[in-house]
């Protein structure tokens, strides 16, 4: 097979035993051609990585350079968020496979401050700019009508003024709460953090499913342990276990998050529980240390190695129209449950 950065219209000709005209033809709909030969030559186009590569060459003139607005918090020097490290160096390497320039933007703390970027765009003058995992009304009230085409990575805007790609939070939480009852639990609950718009849809995901199931949720299924790093949420669940006394009201515990399902298996760990002979504990995200923790981590997958191939494509698609003549896409992910060591049958 040839390699993408390779390919050539040549090598799709030979595969697909045509001539360099008709993969022309085909390619670029200049002549009616059987679907047959189409086929063959399409095959062929993907299987060398032409397409690809075909593509990522349009991407460089209508996006050669983009500004990635993120915080402290969530940029891959930092190890509080497993989540943005995986998915911005995703995005990273996209980038660099297309020739596109990228420029960070990276604010102190947990949060982008609007005018800052708004001062780096007008610095830099990028094509486009993306967001990390920051959706606030404020934040989009400030940007979405400049120039740039923009995306927000992992985050969505209610407003549906930008682009936005995201994983499926809200049918993913109903899968992975339908798993665990799959398994005879009954009593699970919920363990959420902090009010962003991502922890709220997989919140009503786990409140779907128990509607759905006919099931009575029992009372205070829904612990928010206030933050997703996994030493203030051991710190937190281990308050919440102190309260609960002896009595262990649930079987399974889902966790919004794979860094609040570590706090948790800590404190249950540490409270003498066992993961899980006594309790089933399931995350989300399916970042690389849970395959890694002990017991390993069942999780629900976020194709977080597509976020930045989809999000560079919305923000080049969005160089072909003016704003005012393009509707803002929502694109959220297919996700499925992993199934580990730290989920039993009841």
């Amino acid at each position: 097979m040839t390699t993408e950065s390779k390919a050539r219209v040549r090598d799709v000709a030979e595969i697909a035993g045509v001539a360099v005209s008709t993969v022309s033809h085909v390619l670029n709909g200049t002549a009616p051609i059987s679907q047959e030969v189409s086929d063959r030559v399409l095959a062929a186009a993907r299987e060398t990585g032409y397409l690809a590569k075909r593509r990522r060459k349009a991407a460089v003139a209508l996006l050669p350079t983009v500004l990635l607005a993120a915080s402290d918090a969530t940029f891959p020097k930092s190890d509080r968020n497993f989540v943005a490290w995986t998915m911005l160096n995703s995005f990273r390497q996209e980038c660099r496979a297309r020739s596109i320039r990228l420029i960070p933007q990276i604010d102190k703390g947990d949060l982008i401050v609007p005018e800052k970027l708004v001062a780096a765009i007008e610095k830099h003058r990028p094509q486009g700019v993306a967001i990390v995992q920051d959706d606030r009304t404020e934040l989009i009230d400030a940007i979405h009508a400049l120039e740039p085409s923009v995306v927000i990575l992992s985050g969505q805007d209610p407003s549906m003024r930008v682009d936005t790609v995201s994983p499926g939070n809200r049918f993913a939480a109903h899968m992975a709460t339908n798993h665990l009852f799959s398994l005879g639990h009954r009593r699970v609950a919920h363990v959420t953090y902090g009010t962003r718009l991502i922890g709220t849809h997989r919140k009503y995901g786990y409140l779907d499913a128990y509607r759905e199931s006919g099931l009575q949720m029992p009372p205070g299924s829904i612990i928010d342990v206030g933050d997703y790093r996994p030493d203030v949420v051991a710190e937190n669940m281990a308050a919440w276990l102190q309260s609960e006394g002896r009595n262990m009201p649930f079987t399974a515990f889902f966790c919004a998050a794979d860094n609040v399902a570590f706090g948790v298996m800590k404190a249950l760990t540490e409270a003498g529980l066992r993961i899980p002979e006594d309790v089933s504990v399931l995350g989300f995200d399916n970042v690389a240390q849970g395959e890694k923790s002990s017991p390993p981590l069942s999780t629900v997958h976020v194709p977080m190695e597509e976020i930045g191939h989809v999000a560079l494509n919305l923000l080049e698609e969005a160089r072909t129209l003016p704003k005012d003549q393009r509707s803002a896409r929502r694109v959220e992910l297919g996700c499925r449950v992993i199934p580990r060591g730290s989920v039993a049958a009841r």
